[in-house]
């Protein structure tokens, strides 16, 4: 005689603890998740902040202190906070859809910190690359040192750049609603931004950064000896017989995948890491092993 599904025990009142949990989008992926809420609180906190808002205000004060401009020299702190501020509405929303759908999946395939590390290096290398094509004879002739170069979209285009290194064959949607691989998904992105730096076309400084951020993480993620050294600024001490998790998922795993692990992380961008079936999960954890 079967026993119905309300029946089971881990279904009883009382026994919350023993009922199955389907994970969630950002199981695996804390950093990911995190940044999404900084980057959302900081904008809501300036709003809430300086009276009248954003839109009323020329330069917040959280800009004046925190975003990136060639004439404000050596102050480096601003190689990270200007990744955490954005100009308005539309550039928070954006930034946040390319974390929402590509973050999650390049944290679990590098664990999170030097998932972290790599995400702010990137967005840094973002304001270095602008900084040298402002100087280059010729490009960003619009732009001035005191032009501000905000938002998360440098550290955004290393994780694109980073996801297609690990899935070039995974499907996904330009515009919400066009079918493509990752592949042809990154090349029309980059070279749009190649053409928006080279023509001078609006927003070139953004895209300068863009750049920065996507060659370094492409670099970052086809060099051996870079993700190594990735992993070495961020792994815990520990005894020298005991080899580090992270350190092994990095310098171990191939970049080339097998096509299982493309169908697998083509799957979880489709429907989400809680449609994995255990095999397809185990498949996974073992590719990071390897």
């Amino acid at each position: 005689m079967g026993v119905g599904y309300e029946d089971r025990d881990y279904m009883k009142p009382g026994r919350p603890h023993l009922r199955p949990q389907m994970p969630g989008f950002f199981d695996g992926a804390p950093v990911a998740k995190w940044l999404i809420i900084v980057n959302i609180a900081v904008y809501f906190l300036e709003i809430l902040l300086f009276e009248g808002g954003k839109s009323t205000l020329t330069k917040t004060p959280f800009e004046n202190w925190g975003a990136y401009r060639i004439e404000s020299g050596f102050q480096i702190w601003r190689l990270i906070t200007f990744q955490f501020l954005h100009a308005n509405g539309m550039h928070l929303f954006s930034n946040l859809v390319g974390l929402f759908f590509f973050a999650p999946h390049v944290e679990r395939w590098m664990s999170s910190r030097p998932f972290l590390l790599f995400y702010l290096l990137c967005g840094v290398a973002g304001a270095i690359f602008y900084t040298i094509l402002f100087f280059a004879p010729g490009l960003l002739p619009n732009d001035d040192p005191g032009t501000l170069l905000l938002g998360a979209s440098a550290g955004i285009f290393g994780i694109l750049a980073a996801f297609l290194a690990i899935a070039p064959d995974a499907k996904v949607l330009l515009l919400f609603f066009i079918p493509m691989k990752m592949r042809t998904f990154g090349l029309i992105y980059f070279t749009y931004e190649v053409i928006v730096v080279l023509f001078n076309l609006h927003n070139a400084g953004g895209s300068a950064g863009h750049l920065g951020g996507a060659l370094v993480g492409f670099y970052i993620m086809k060099n051996a000896k870079a993700r190594d050294w990735l992993v070495r600024l961020t792994q815990k001490k520990s005894p020298r017989r005991k080899k580090s998790r992270t350190a092994r998922v990095i310098r171990e795993s191939p970049i080339d995948v097998t096509k299982d692990v493309d169908r697998i992380l083509d799957k979880i961008s489709k429907s989400g890491i809680q449609s994995l079936t255990q095999k397809e999960r185990e498949i996974l954890d073992k590719a990071r092993k390897q």
